[in-house]
């Protein structure tokens, strides 16, 4: 009798659990779904001598996302590079189809890393790329999230729980024993930028919600504005491709009929403009046989449905600019919400994917803006329910300052909630649905530039939603504009 009971209690439970899954995915799927009718401009037309350098996250990632591009760059005469950040080491359901075994070394790990490099050179024949032109850097599959934000200095390198190394074990990386540490892979990607002199980037798209292609995009755009903060002539155009969010591209599974469309909440968000890549039948095909190198993905089924969704009639890209924080007289009272009316957000945040964002409805930091006073960093956040919500606010900013001739990196975090901060109580302002808060610094301290992220904490300290890294400039830093 009693286990009849204990077996109906797992049965409802275990309804209730593939209904609230059931919920979830058909809430995310209606939310994602692009706009019914939308039409995109084409990419303008590229330049014969283009020089394509295609920044991958991951062994097929440029694959994914650029290969009828970089066909037709390599068939118009133009140069291509690819440079992939990581090897896919860290894919564990592909290593155990690989190897076929239940416990797995860290040797298998490094194989399966080879074992994805040959697919990419293979995959990268058939769109004409020649090997000499695929930078594989070796560093950690699932790691760079970590090593952007947390493991910078070489002296202190990152360890993969997957090779159990804290340096690249692979004898072809772009340098050899490579420690895993930001400033590594920063010092790797300038390098290779000023070498190549690529006039067009194509870097994963902020909002991946795979944290090495979020991580790929922080560190590309990092190099990007130090090497136009420099001076140099390099000028390329940048701009953004999506691989991961929720159930992209929809409708998901092999519709080579279909085209690629942007997430709602992306491409609804202001300043930021979407394109379409189109391609022919020829190029589809050829995309296709290129997938198809990449075994070792295809082998797991849920893989093999997500590598086909992307064989369709067209390409995406989002193209990038970045925001410049302006100053503001010193009359200007910034700690009055009337102030800031008239001020553009440099960064609008988008719904996401995260279940428990749905389920906390409401306090998500919305928009950002941002105002340069009196040697002072003010930000405003805006932040609907703020005052009814019991969440905390985390702000990381990481700022880089390049006067002089010198290069800095430099991090900043503070929290604020409806009644708790540690920031000093004169610098932040808080109401009902926004937050300003104010960041001294001394004298000529001011960054070239700094990027910001926020991540919203519930009162258990569960992440319900946080903002892409967002890079922006100082108004003081942009005389290299007039060079350009």
């Amino acid at each position: 009798m009693v286990l009849r009971y204990i077996y109906k209690l797992l049965a409802i439970l275990t309804c209730l659990v593939l209904l609230l899954l059931g919920l979830n995915y058909l809430y995310f799927y209606y939310q994602e779904k692009p706009e019914a009718g939308l039409s995109l401009p084409s990419l303008p037309a590229l330049p014969k001598e283009t020089r394509l350098m295609v920044i991958a996250p991951h062994c097929d990632d440029e694959t994914l996302g650029c290969a009828g591009i970089i066909r037709n760059v390599l068939a118009s005469g133009g140069q291509v590079l690819v440079v992939v950040m990581t090897n896919g080491d860290g894919f564990t359901f592909a290593v155990k189809e690989q190897f076929h075994r239940l416990f797995l070394t860290s040797s298998d790990y490094i194989q399966s890393g080879y074992a994805r490099q040959v697919e990419t050179i293979h995959a990268l024949r058939w769109l004409g790329l020649p090997d000499d032109h695929i930078i594989f850097l070796g560093y950690p599959d699932r790691g760079l999230k970590t090593i952007w934000a947390a493991t910078w200095d070489s002296s202190q390198p990152y360890r993969s729980r997957y090779t159990d190394s804290d340096h690249s074990p692979y004898t072809n990386s772009y340098r050899q024993n490579a420690p895993y540490a930001g400033e590594t892979v920063l010092a790797n990607l300038e390098q290779i930028m000023r070498d190549f002199k690529p006039t067009l980037i194509l870097s994963p798209h902020p909002a991946d919600e795979h944290p090495d292609h979020a991580a790929t995009w922080a560190f590309v755009a990092t190099s990007f504005l130090k090497i136009r903060n420099s001076g140099t002539a390099l000028w390329p155009e940048l701009y953004t491709y999506l691989i991961h969010r929720g159930d992209f591209p929809i409708p998901h599974g092999y519709k080579v009929e279909e085209l690629l469309l942007p997430p709602r909440p992306l491409q609804k968000r202001q300043n930021n403009q979407w394109y379409t890549y189109p391609l022919n039948s020829d190029n589809e095909f050829i995309k296709e046989q290129s997938l198809k190198e990449y075994v070792s993905q295809l082998r797991v089924p849920i893989m093999s449905n997500f590598l086909h969704s992307f064989i369709r009639k067209n390409e995406l890209f989002e193209e990038v600019q970045i925001p410049v924080i302006k100053h503001e007289p010193s009359g200007v009272d910034l700690s009055i919400l009337d102030s800031w009316q008239n001020q553009e957000p440099f960064l609008v945040n988008p719904r996401g994917v995260n279940p428990l964002g749905a389920l906390e409805h409401g306090a998500n930091v919305t928009a950002i803006a941002g105002a340069i006073q009196n040697n002072a960093l003010w930000l405003h956040f805006h932040i609907p329910g703020f005052s009814k919500k019991r969440m905390r606010y985390h702000v990381s900013i990481v700022e880089y300052h390049g006067q002089q001739g010198t290069f800095q990196r430099e991090k900043k975090a503070f929290y604020f909630s409806s009644g708790d901060t540690n920031l000093p109580m004169d610098d932040i302002i808080r109401c009902q649905d926004d937050v300003v808060s104010k960041l001294p610094y001394p004298p000529q301290g001011l960054p070239d530039y700094f990027f910001i992220q926020i991540l919203t904490k519930d009162i258990f300290g569960a992440i319900s939603n946080h903002t892409v890294w967002q890079p922006a400039l100082i108004e003081q830093n942009m005389a290299n504009d007039s060079n350009r």
